[in-house]
This record gives structure tokens, sequence and C-alpha cells, in this order.
């Protein structure tokens, strides 16, 4: 065959191939059809506008400029195929600028062939074609023809272009999806409403088995996710603690102290070792490669060939234009529901202004988006295992609650976004298994300070006496600076001392918790001042971590009796409280309550249990927080309200999670139907990390 039939042949292949790819990728039947004629409309109204607005380029009647819109339409959507394939090797202004050209050339075609369409001259079609494409892309967001199964649809065919040549790895690959803070009763409620139509199938045809696990104290992110991936979740109290031996606030979600904490954990062999990606994380298990994890975000190690590979993805694969449509969207839809809210009182609520607004446009927007697309490609490199985070629902839910339409319109976009995964999967070199799971669950919460009009480090205080300094770490903080993790990705682009790196980094430190009646000289966050508040209070949820600034051991019981007497059993009986628990010298771990002291063997027996209201394991997990190192020198759980099931929660949020009770520590594993759980009860984050790893030995 001659060189000029085998480069016929294979076009000819890839609009096959490419046909194929579009029609597997449509929404519905009509989608194709209903994104021609949204492509056709759009291709009349940017032809228009440009003739309106540039002297050098008319298109004169209806009728003119239907016939113009049809073959703009055409022939772009065509060479849009060619282009894909000749210019997948060659850098993007390379691509660009042949596909300006080719415009320029339509337009001059145009021009000769369709009587009423004039061109004066070659500036006059250069000028016009960057209008039109300007036009065509803003007018193509607007209307939705860039939806998602067309916007992860073009990302598919571009890999499949690519990968057509890429030997088929001997054996499956493993990805794991976390959908953060979902718990198992929402999810199989969810199914029941409809609201998850891929998981629902996924579960009804039984291709995936549902089952619960039980997350230990503190029920948190990061404990999870380090139990998960590294197997060992030690000495992480809660989403926030007082190290008192430096001095510092440990926040997990501020790159410094996740890198702290991921470097503790590692031991190189996490579950991503050995070629693994991490996406969207707070930590990476160790995985060859992670993006927007916040345990690497500022990582001056990063390689050449990562960041090579980072700046393809952020400049030639994002479509920023979709992103930013759908991101306007998003904040006025919230700005929407918050103060619908408000007009029917709905309660308990929390104030949800506009910063916050931001924040979950590009949390549940920029933030799954860029992980989807990550995510794919990693699927069609073939990387073994890819874990990613979508934190979306986790987010709404605090600030609207685990049930509230807001979250789980949340979740219906997760879902949507793991129906995208599995249709790459159709199409990727490796064959991969998928595992679904979730980090840990949330209760819907009136916060104590909504409860009682203060927050719990003012009721503290006032049975100390006298005027003591206070760092108070109770606003939330989960999810702020979302918008710095994807920034501070960018920024690694160019290693971790950019600018930009440096700049959001500044900027998530700006956001941290709240310092209620702190002094200018109380600690900075590396430890180096020399004066301590006297209390600090930090809050993950219904859980309370107190630290008295005594030295940098933990204070007994009897300790905290002799320095402050009559607070702990004050505490015990104030309203919203459940119990308090401090450590004994001579017995060992205790919990204080309206019923009076017990210690945690005791705390079953005759009489009402204090520990009744938080779950069947909250034994085992008090005993395993007060063995680490760096947990309060008091903790303290807020109490249930017996008439709603709801948890006071001690952090301003209204969806609640890291103590115990409730749904919070019912999270879920959805695995293939053909595989077994090792254990009947998996209980515990690092129990999931040996199940995960073990099939993963087995692939």
């Amino acid at each position: 065959m001659s060189t000029a039939a085998s480069a016929v042949a294979a076009i000819v292949r890839l609009y096959r191939e490419q046909a194929a790819l579009m029609w597997a990728w449509r929404a519905t039947r009509v989608a194709l059809v209903r994104r021609a004629l949204l492509s056709f409309a759009v291709a009349c109204v940017a032809l228009a506008v440009t003739s309106a607005l540039l002297p050098g380029f008319r298109v004169t009647g209806l009728g003119t400029l239907l016939v113009a819109g049809f073959l703009l339409a055409l022939l772009n959507g065509l060479a849009r195929l060619l282009f894909l394939w000749l210019f997948i090797p060659l850098p993007l202004v390379t691509a660009q600028l042949a596909a300006l050209l080719f415009q320029v050339a339509v337009l001059v075609a145009l021009g000769d062939a369709v009587p009423g369409v004039h061109v004066d001259g070659f500036a006059a079609a250069v000028g016009s074609s960057m209008l039109l494409t300007v036009l065509n892309s803003l007018l193509a967001e607007v209307v939705a023809v860039s939806d998602d199964e067309s916007y992860y649809g073009t990302l598919v065919r571009q890999l499949v272009a690519r990968s057509r040549a890429s030997p088929r790895p001997p054996t499956p690959g493993l990805l794991i999806v976390q959908i953060d803070g979902l718990g198992l009763q929402v999810l199989q409620g969810a199914v029941r409403a409809a609201r998850v139509p891929v998981m629902a199938g996924l579960l009804r045809h039984e291709r995936l088995v549902l089952r619960p696990w039980t997350a230990m104290l503190p029920s948190t992110t990061p404990a999870s996710q380090a139990g998960m991936l590294h197997g060992r979740n030690e000495d992480i109290p809660g989403f926030r603690w007082f190290d008192k031996a430096t001095g510092r606030l440990m926040v997990a979600n501020h790159p410094a102290d996740a890198q702290a904490m991921a470097a503790r954990l590692s031991d190189g062999t996490g579950l991503l070792a050995e070629g693994g990606a991490s996406i969207g994380n707070l930590f990476d298990g160790d995985a060859s490669r992670s993006y927007l994890t916040m345990a690497t975000v500022t990582d001056a190690t990063t390689g050449a060939d990562d960041r090579r590979r980072l700046h393809g993805f952020f400049v030639s694969t994002v479509d920023y234009l979709h992103l930013l449509v759908l991101m306007v969207g998003e904040v006025a839809k919230e700005l929407y529901q918050a103060e619908r809210e408000r007009s029917v009182d709905v309660r308990p609520r929390m104030k949800r202004g506009l910063a916050y607004a931001g924040e979950r446009a590009v949390t549940n927007v920029a933030l799954r988006n860029l992980s989807t697309a990550l995510v794919i490609e990693e699927l069609f490199a073939s990387t073994p295992i890819v874990y990613v985070d979508y934190t979306g629902y986790d987010a709404i839910a605090h600030h609207c609650g685990p049930e509230r339409p807001e979250a789980l319109d949340a979740l219906e976009g997760i879902d949507r976004a793991i129906g995208t995964l599995f249709r790459a999967l159709h199409h990727t070199p490796r064959p991969y298994h998928v595992v679904l799971l979730s980090d840990h669950g949330q209760n819907l919460a009136a916060t104590f300070r909504q409860r009682y009009g203060r927050p719990l480090e003012d009721v503290i205080a006032s049975f100390m006496g006298g005027h003591p300094s206070v760092l108070g770490a109770s606003d939330p903080v989960e999810h702020h600076g979302t918008s710095g993790q994807i920034f501070s990705e960018i920024g690694r682009l160019r290693g971790a001392g950019s600018l930009l790196a440096r700049t959001t980094s500044r900027l998530r430190r700006s956001r941290g918790p709240r310092a209620d009646r702190r002094p200018a000289d109380v600690p900075s966050r590396d430890g180096r001042d020399e004066v301590r508040p006297d209390l600090v209070v930090c809050a993950s949820g219904n859980l309370g971590l107190v630290y008295f600034a005594t030295g940098s051991e933990r204070l007994s019981m009897e300790a905290i009796d002799a320095l402050q007497p009559g607070l702990i059993d004050g505490l015990a009986g104030q309203p919203g409280i459940g119990l308090v628990l401090a450590h004994s010298r001579n017995l060992g771990p205790m919990v204080a309550s309206p019923l009076g002291r017990r210690t945690l063997d005791d705390a079953a027996g005759p009489g009402a249990d204090p520990l009744a209201p938080y779950g069947a394991y909250a034994a085992a997990s008090l005993q395993r927080l007060d063995r680490f190192a760096n947990t309060g020198d008091l903790v303290v759980l807020g109490a249930r309200d017996d008439q709603t099931g709801e948890f006071t929660s001690f952090e301003e949020l209204v969806g609640s999670h890291g103590g115990l009770g409730g749904r919070q520590h019912e999270p879920f594993i959805a695995y293939p139907a053909a595989w077994r759980l090792d254990e009947e009860q998996v209980v515990g984050a690092p129990a999931v990390h040996d199940q995960l790893a073990h099939w993963r030995a087995n692939l």
C-alpha cells in the first residue's frame, strides 16, 4: 500500500473510532442531535455578532447566515477530529495556531463559496477568526453544549488517540474512589430516592457489594485517610489539636501540618507505593505521583517529569471557560438556597455568605472536575492503583446538613463523576477493578454556641476563674482554602518556592482557626513564642480537646482536680455535654458525666450507662484515644438530643463529625461482587487499609 493510501486509511480509522466514541459518550439517544443543533445555533449567533462588530466581515440576509452557520459548524466539527490526531504530540500553542489558520481558511472559503458572505482580505479573516473562536467557546458553555459528557468525552477521545499504540498491561489495576463524609444510611437513602442512579445501578445489578465499616474515634478525614492509606493513624486525635511539646496548633488541611503528619506516617510502603497516584487527598499513601494532595502541594522534590505532566494538564487539558461558567452557576445556586433556608427558618442552620459560596464553587465544581480529569489521565497511563477523594458532599453537608437537598445535589454530581470514570474504563489500556468507600459519616447538629449562647472554651474559662488567656479553635476550617489547594498545585509546576505557591500558602494560613481573647504573644504556628495561652480548646464536631498550658506533658485527672477544683464535675454537669474523659494516675481512663465518675471498664455497670448514646465501640474508641501522646488533658463529647437524635457540636458546623455517636462512625465500602471481606466486621481505618492492600496484592 502506498504512503498516501496508508495515510488515508489511518484517517478513515481515526474518524470511525472517534465517531464510535462520540456515540458511546452521548448523554441520551438524542444528545448528539441536540448538541449538533446547539452547535449550529451557536455558530449562527457567533457569525451574526462578528458581522455586526467587525467592518471587514459581513453576512447579509438570514438565509446566508443559516447556510454559513451550518457549514462553519460542520467544518469545525470535522476538522477538530483531524487536529486531535495530528497535533497531540505538539505543544498547545502550535495546535491553537493551526486551528486559527484553519478557521481563517474556512472564512475565506465561505467568502468565495457562499453568496452574501464578504471577507475583506486576509487581515479581516484573521480578526474575524479570533473573535469567532472566542464567541463560539463562550456561547457553547452558556448553552451547555460542553456538558460533562462532551467535556470528558473529548478528553477520552484525545487519550484514546494518544494511547492507541500503548501495550496492554497483563494485570488489572485498582481504582479507589472516596466520597468524603458520606454515611452508609445516607447513601442507602439516596439510592432509594433515585438521587444516585450510577451507584444504584452498580448495587442493583450486583456489580458492587455494599457493606459498612466502623470509623473509630476521631471520626475525621485525617485519621481515616492516614489509616486507609498508610495503615496507621496513631496520635491524630482530631482534625486539629495542640502539640504541648512544641506549642504548635496542628490543623490537618494546612500544607505544612499535613506534610509533617505524612512524614511521621510514611514508611515507604503505603497503599499507593510502587507506582500509585493520589488525587485530592490529605495524604499521599507513598504514591509515585500526587495531585491536589495537601501533604504534597508545597513539595519542592517534585520531579521534572511530574512537573511537565502537570504543566501539560493544567495548560492543555483544563477547559477553564467550562469551569468558570459552572462555578458562576454554583455561586448563584448557593446564594438562592441560603436565602430560601433563611426565609423558611430551617433549623439548625449556619451563616452562609458569599465567601462560602465561592468556596463551594471551587470544592463542588472545580475540584471535582479537575480530580475527575486527572483520574482519567492516570487510568489511560495504566497506573496500577489510583486513589481519589471527592470532598464536595462533605463540604456542603457541613454547612447545610448531611441529608439536606444541597448536600444531596452535591452527591448527585459525584455520582455523575463516578459514572464518567466507569465509562472511561471501557477504553483504557489496562482493565480496572473499582472500590467505592467513605471515611466517616455525619450527624445533623446544632452547635454548642447556638444552643447556649457561648462556645465551649468560654464555659471552661468561667470555671477556671480569673481572666485566663484562651485559644479557641472551633470555627469551620475543614474545607477552607480549597482554592489554595488548587493554586498551590499549579504553583508546584515551577517548584514549591514559586511566588504562587508561597502566596497561596500565606492565604491558607490567614484563614486558619479563630482565636478568642488571644493575647498578641500567644504561640505562633512554629512554636517560637515564649508565652502560651492558659487554655486551648480544639473542636472536631462533637469532640472537644482541652489543653492546659502547664508543661509539655498531659495532665492527669488528679493534677487537674488540684489545679482547677470542680472543673471536671462542673463540665460534666453542663447542658450539652455528654461526658468528659480524663486519665487517672491510679485508675486509668475515666469518664465523668451527670451520673458521676466511672472508669471505662465500669461505665456499663449498674444503673444508666453514660456511654450508651455513643455506640457499641465507644469504650474501645475512648481507651484508644486516651493512649495518644497528644490527646487533650480533657476530652469532651457533645450530648445527644433524645427528641431529635441530633448531637451538640462544638465546631461551628451543622453537619458534624469527629466525635462519637450517631452516623458519623458509620461509613461504607463497596467492592466487586466476586471479592470477599477478610473480616465480617471491619473496625477502624487501618483494617480498611489491610483489606485494600490484600485485594491489591491478589490482582
